[in-house]
């Protein structure tokens, strides 16, 4: 059994200009001590994927229309208010990536760090800690992010800092305590790239010392093949293609998977990125079928009429596009 896994799940939107359909059957698994990415362009979905797993959106405007998403076996979204607080508490942490909405600008670091470890159960014993426990598991977890002079830190308020260190301290409060999940949202967004590295790092660790499972949302695909060990391709709010990290980068089968690795810069400076033609479909209106097929050279008329479900195009390596149908 998955630790986490999603199921058709669709979501979107009521504004005033209408209704956006953002997830559209999206499916995800992750497994125990396993280290998922998720990739895709600005807008297809990701964030919104992890906030419905943590029950964060704001509802409205947005609303869950279907599927499930099973946690342990037991579906996130038809537990109890107080279930998933629990559940949030002890089992799953995350770090989003804008420290301004995560950060309560009324209380200082100390403060916000503190009250996270009082309120799960993560002594030894699996009894609450003692204060002295609680003050040196948050030195720690800000030293551990290469936060300079973490005392001081712990009094300031989160408007004293700069947006690289506030960042480290919503990652500090995600890796202050053992959670079997970590949702990790383009964690190292605002850090500069010797603390990025530090902080990928870190994260490795949490896998291999404790069982940590992770989900990486990132734009960056060196962190994937160095983080993950699986990877998962999002379009417009939908999965296009999975399988084990190093193969798809190696070898992506999905004619969107190829477009966004021949966009990826080259690090010898040679040629241009080429790009996709098109631009990413109006949630208002998406296309039918496929989501991709208005961009798409290999287009074809079962593509505008039903979404292609995964094809096995190697073992372990699925693309949902009608290229692979036997």
């Amino acid at each position: 059994m998955a630790l986490l896994e999603a199921k058709d799940l669709h979501v979107g939107y009521r504004t005033f200009e209408g209704y956006l359909h953002v997830l559209n059957g999206v499916k995800i698994e992750v497994d125990e001590g396993e280290r998922v990415g998720l990739v895709g362009e600005t807008g297809c979905g990701k964030t919104t994927t992890v906030k419905t797993i943590l029950r964060v959106l704001p509802m409205p405007p947005a609303q869950v229309q279907g599927g499930e998403i099973l946690y342990r076996g037991e579906d996130v979204l038809r537990m109890s208010t107080h279930a998933v607080r629990d559940l949030r508490r002890r089992e799953i942490t995350a770090i989003f990536q804008d420290p301004l909405q995560a950060l309560n600008p009324m209380f200082t670091v100390g403060t916000q760090l503190r009250d996270i470890l009082k309120d799960s159960k993560a002594g030894r014993d699996g009894g609450r800690l003692t204060k002295r426990d609680i003050e040196k598991r948050c030195i720690v977890a800000l030293q551990e992010t290469g936060m300079p002079d973490p005392e001081r830190i712990m009094t300031n308020y989160p408007s004293q800092l700069s947006g690289g260190m506030r960042q480290r301290v919503c990652i500090a409060e995600a890796l202050s305590r053992e959670a079997r999940l970590l949702l990790a949202d383009e964690p190292t967004t605002n850090l500069d790239v010797t603390i990025q590295d530090q902080i990928l790092r870190k994260l490795d660790e949490l896998v291999d010392e404790k069982g940590t499972s992770v989900l990486m949302i990132t734009h960056s695909m060196g962190v994937v093949r160095d983080l993950t060990q699986r990877l998962y391709v999002m379009y417009a709010g939908s999965m296009v293609e999975t399988a084990r990290t190093k193969e798809l980068l190696a070898c992506p089968r999905h004619p969107y998977t190829q477009g966004l690795m021949k966009s990826v810069p080259r690090l010898t400076g040679e040629g241009i990125s080429e790009g996709i033609p098109g631009r990413i479909p109006n949630y208002l209106e998406p296309p039918s079928g496929c989501r991709f097929h208005p961009r798409c050279e290999h287009v074809m008329p079962v593509c505008k009429e039903a979404i292609p479900p995964f094809y096995a195009v190697d073992e372990d390596h699925f693309a949902a596009c009608y290229l692979y149908r036997s």
